[in-house]
Parts: C-alpha cells; structure tokens; sequence
C-alpha cells in the first residue's frame, strides 16, 4: 500500500547523500526515502531538551508511510499533545488512522467527534455513518473472503475485469519484471499482469505478464476496459520515449492514457485531454454504458488529498470538463480506486467513518451527480488496515478486492468475495404485556434451525429493533430483558420469504407477574403445595404446581431461591416441624430432579408451626380452611 500512498508520484533521486544532519534528514524525506529519514530525525529530536514539532511530524509522516502505524501513532499522539490539539486536518486524519490500525477505536472516535465539534454537518455525517457501520457489526457477514491463489510476496493489487480473466497490477520478481526498484517501498516498478477466472467459483490462476508493448521500467497500472473490450484506459508515469519526464522539483506525476486493445496489445495510447504535469491522475474507471469515465487525481481546487472525478464522454469519443463528485464524496483525506455497479459507486475512503486505514465505501448514486451517504461495507470486506480497490459482479454477487491486512501472503493482496443472499430487514417492537409500554434496551438474539446465533440487536428507546437476515433461512428470534420471561418464536421465512408480520410486535411478560411482595420479601406467587395428613410425599396436586415453580426458574435463569415449608399448629410442635422439614427437602429434591440447578436453591427449611400467619396457635379453635392456611410452602427469591 506503500505505493498508494503517494497516489502513485513518483520521485527520482541521484544525489548522495550525507550523514546525520537536519539537511539530509529532510532531504530524505522529500525523497520518499522514509526509512533513513526516520534515522536522522530521530537522532536529532533524541539531541533536543525540548521536543522539535517539525522532527516529530515528520518521523509520525515517516513512520505512517512505510505502514508502521503502532510507531506513527505514538508520534502522532505526541505531536497531537506537543501542539496542544491544534493540528490541520490532514494530520488528524493520519493520527485516527494511526490509532484505528492500532485498534484504539474508543480513542479514535472520541478524537474524531471533538476535532469535527465545531462542523456540525460534518458531524451529523460521522455519527451517521457511525451508527451505520455499528449496526453491520451486529449483523450477519454480508461476504465470505478469500486470500487469492495468485498472490506473490511483494504488491499484488486493483484488479479489474477482462473477458474470463482479470488484470492486476503487481510488483511481483524476478519473473515478471528486471526493473530497478521505487524508493519508496524497495520493491519493482509496477507491471500489469492477468489470471484466467473460473466464473463459477472466482477462483484466479495462471498469472501472465500482459499488454507487454506498453510496459516501460517504470509505473503503469489500474486499467479499465469498454464493454466491448476494445478500449482501454490506464495509468502511467509522464514518459519521454521510455525516460520520465519530471517537473523542477524532481517528481514524475502519474497520467492517465487512453488506447484502443489488439489481441494482447494497446495501440494508439494517447494521453487524455485533461490530464496536467503539475497533476497525478489515476484510477479510471468506465462505466459500462461507456459514457462516463471516473478517475482519481490531486488537482488545484480539490476537497482533499486526491478526490475523485468524471468525465462526460461524446458518441464519437470527446471528452468532456472534469466534474468533481462534490463534499458528499469527497473529504479532507484520500478516496480513491472509483468503481460502479448498478446504481452504486464503490470507492476507498481514509477519512469517511472506518476500521482503519483506507475503508470501501458504497454509495447510491440518486442522480447525475448526487449521491447518498457513504456507507461503510463494515468486515469482513474492510479491516484495521488499507481495504480498497473493490470490483463486484451484481449477476453473480462475487467480485474482488485488496488488502494489506494481517496474515496475508505480501505487501498487499487480492481477495476474492462472494455475497450472501440479499438480506431482509425485519422490523419490529417490544413492549411490556401488562403496561403496553415500549421495553429499551431489549436484546434480540437470532438463530438458525441449527441452534448457531446468527445475529444480536439492541431495542431502542421507542422499543424498536431491526435486524437483517437471509430471506432463504428459517430463524429462531429469541427475545431478552432482564426481569422479564425470555419469549422464543420460531419464522419459518424459508417458506414464505416475505414473512415478517410475526415480528412486528412482542410482548414480554415481566417479572413482578410472577412475583408478589409480602413485608419487602419477594416470594414466587404460586397456589398452595398440598401434602396429604401428616404426610410428605409430592402428590399429583403438589407437583401441578411445583412444575409452575420450574418453569418460572427456567424463564429466569439468574433467580435463586431458598425454601420455607410451613404446618399448621395440630400435631405436637417436634412431629410439625420433622414433618416441614420433610416436605421442604421433597419439594427441593423435585425440583432438582425436573432439572434446576441444586446451586440456584439456597436451602429448604422446615418451620414447623413457629411462623404460623393467624392465631390459630395450640389450644385455639380453628376452622379446617384457618388451619390449612398456615399449611404452606413458600419459595423466597433471595437473588434475579
């Protein structure tokens, strides 16, 4: 990604150079010669009492461009502190970066939020996208992923269509290319290479060198191809027969030519009306139609870093003004590596909301140059690292695109992707059953007929939810909050993918319907467990209800309990409270035996008549019903 970095400016330098001074530190610099530049700078802040903000910069600039993001956000984190917050905004940008690639997003996002405070629009924009990307992250992966066949060590990347096949710009040695090597990154200029692609199951193989006779020893890359395959536009180095042209301070900026293709060959390459030397231009990109080509350029007057354009294109081939896509698109930072599917633009972006680094981006295109709010296509597809250079074929929901992630095979790499089934969104409300009030804060997990969860989402404050699914596959809802009965409901959207009624609305029935209160003490509310005289076994009467006690344990799987048996005062006071005694540990030893938990009850203790709750003492008359009410038993909730 080194070389994306740079929206590919080429620096040519011949100088040697001297050792150990702030001259030859800069002069690094300046000549994309990070690694040696981080040597001096830091040998010479090392020398300083006081931090210099100039060597801190340029050793967090040095470090984010060879990708060393942990060392670029320490000095970025210190330059940010140094300068007491008020650094532009192409460094808060980096800094974000730094810290996302890092996976400090907390801090980040709280960074991002203060720094954009005084852009109200801006902000609304970042908190939008924000709660976009956070929904994705509850959802169900949208793509499965592959690292390509195909990819070598070094820089494999932007591949675009041709035919049955793909072309890509690579970096890849010695076999495809004897160049010297650029600066920056120490690795071959790059070349255009293809790979044969089984349609069926994207699969890429057989890598070949590719329009070979409009190769030169220095950058070419990032093709796009007509409908048709006959016209072809790409990007190069400003050349003088096979020499760089260069401006007075020694960089070759980059073009974009178009051509016409001849079996394996470009003729006719020219350079396209529009492009400037003071200018890189790269990134086209053809619409289908063949009437509007996208491209990626650095021009006086931009957004940002490098935005991204469009041309008009004639009937007979002329091209029109370059139009910018406006502040809707781009930003302060770098999007790049434009693509269109349908009604959507595709492009990378380091300074829409993100993971980190350079994310891709979908956005509906409304009108001719209106778009809608970019929207992150959160992970797999995007990571802490560069994710960019997306193509998507909408016929068969599989496409392709590269990464500098972890645990790839190179610098950077090509990833396949397939898309899952369209989602549908199923919507719905909780309330209360008994108050009719919206429940926030609900949980709603949802899983196959496989038991695997598949996604889990939040209410809101109103109650609602929604959540996106496979319309192809039978779900399970099963919805949560605390102090109310779990409800399941199985939709069997399999058959009937337009099913989602039954979601519209669910009630929950809360805890306190189970629960009555006597004296502060919460007790389960459960009809009298009936022993026979002087017995202690559980009859068909007792266990009805105990099975009510059972259930209301397994709704509520953090309850805890502890049991109190009660007698009546008939009988001598030792024979009541064996005989208590006896019936709590019958009843404890049912419930365990329907399966709850032995650590969930506390204890089951026999009261005899001590705590008897009338004065139907020894000696008092008492009708039968006065008696039978002190024959209780009582499930006390000691913990939910």
């Amino acid at each position: 990604m080194k070389i994306i970095l740079s929206i590919l400016t080429l620096f040519i330098y011949n100088v040697h150079l001297a050792q150990n001074s702030r001259a030859d530190a800069n002069e690094y610099f300046q000549n994309l010669n990070f690694t040696e530049a981080i040597n001096l700078y830091k040998q010479l802040e090392s020398k300083k009492k006081k931090s210099k903000p100039l060597y801190v910069e340029r050793l967090a600039e040095s470090y984010f461009n060879i990708n060393d993001y942990a060392n670029a956000k320490i000095w970025y984190e210190k330059l940010y502190v140094l300068k007491e917050k008020r650094v532009d905004e192409k460094t808060i940008i980096k800094y974000i970066q730094s810290l996302k690639a890092c996976q400090e997003y907390s801090v980040a996002n709280s960074i991002i939020k203060e720094y954009y405070n005084y852009d109200k629009q801006k902000l609304a924009t970042i908190l939008e996208q924000e709660k976009y990307l956070d929904s994705l992250m509850v959802e169900a992966p949208q793509y499965n992923i592959a690292n390509s066949e195909i990819n070598s060590p070094l820089s494999d990347f932007a591949p675009m269509y041709y035919k049955d096949a793909i072309v890509f710009s690579s970096s890849r040695a010695p076999e495809f290319s004897e160049d010297a090597e650029y600066s920056w990154n120490n690795q071959p200029y790059l070349s255009i290479l293809t790979a044969k692609r089984d349609t069926t199951t994207g699969k890429l193989m057989d890598v070949q060198k590719f329009h070979k006779n409009i190769q030169s020893s220095y950058h070419e890359g990032t093709l796009t191809y007509s409908s048709d395959y006959k016209t072809v536009y790409f990007t190069q180095n400003y050349l003088k027969g096979n020499e760089l042209q260069v401006n007075p301070k020694g960089f070759s900026n980059m073009q974009i030519l178009r051509g016409e293709v001849e079996g394996d060959s470009i003729v006719n390459a020219v350079s396209v009306k529009f492009n400037n030397p003071k200018y890189s231009f790269g990134h086209p990109f053809l619409t289908e139609d063949g009437k509007r080509l996208f491209f990626v350029a650095n021009m006086y007057g931009g957004f940002g870093e490098t935005d991204i354009y469009y041309v008009d294109i004639d009937e007979d081939g002329k091209l029109g003004t370059a139009t910018n896509l406006g502040p809707t698109i781009n930003t302060s930072g770098r999007e790049m590596f434009p693509f269109v599917a349908g009604q959507y633009l595709y492009f990378a972006s380091d300074s829409h909301f993100g993971l980190g680094g350079l994310d891709i981006f979908k956005v509906e295109i409304e009108s001719s140059n209106v778009y809608g709010t970019p929207k992150n296509l959160g992970t797999p597809i995007n990571s802490n690292m560069d994710d960019f250079a997306l193509i998507i074929n909408d016929s068969d929901n599989t496409g392709y695109f590269s990464s500098n992630r972890a645990n790839g095979k190179g610098d950077d790499d090509i990833y396949s992707f397939n898309k899952s089934a369209e989602m549908m969104v199923y919507k719905g409300i909780i309330i209360d059953e008994i108050t009719k009030n919206p429940i926030a804060e609900g949980t709603i997990k949802v899983y196959d007929e496989n038991k695997q969860l598949v996604v889990q989402a939040n209410t809101d404050e109103q109650g609602n939810f929604e959540v996106a699914l496979d319309p192809n596959v039978n779900h399970i809802f099963a919805f949560f909050k605390l102090e109310y009965k779990q409800e399941i409901l199985a939709v069997n959207n399999a058959d009937n993918p337009t099913l989602y009624k039954e979601v519209n609305q669910t009630e929950l029935i809360p805890f306190s319907k189970y629960v009555v209160n006597e004296g502060g003490v919460e007790k389960v509310r459960v009809n009298p467990i009936f022993f026979n005289l002087n017995r202690f076994n559980i009859t068909y009467k007792a266990a009805a209800e105990l099975d009510k006690i059972v259930s209301f344990m397994n709704d509520f799987p953090n309850v805890k309990i502890k049991i109190e048996a009660h007698t009546d005062s008939r009988a001598s006071d030792a024979f009541n409270l064996e005989l208590s005694n006896n019936r709590a540990k019958s009843t404890q030893e049912y419930l365990v035996y329907m399966g709850i938990d032995p650590s969930r009850i506390e204890s089951a203790i026999g009261y005899g008549e001590s705590r008897l709750i009338n004065n139907c003492a020894n000696g008092v008359p008492c009708s039968n019903e006065d008696h039978l009410a002190n024959r209780r038993c009582e499930f006390i909730i000691i913990g939910k």
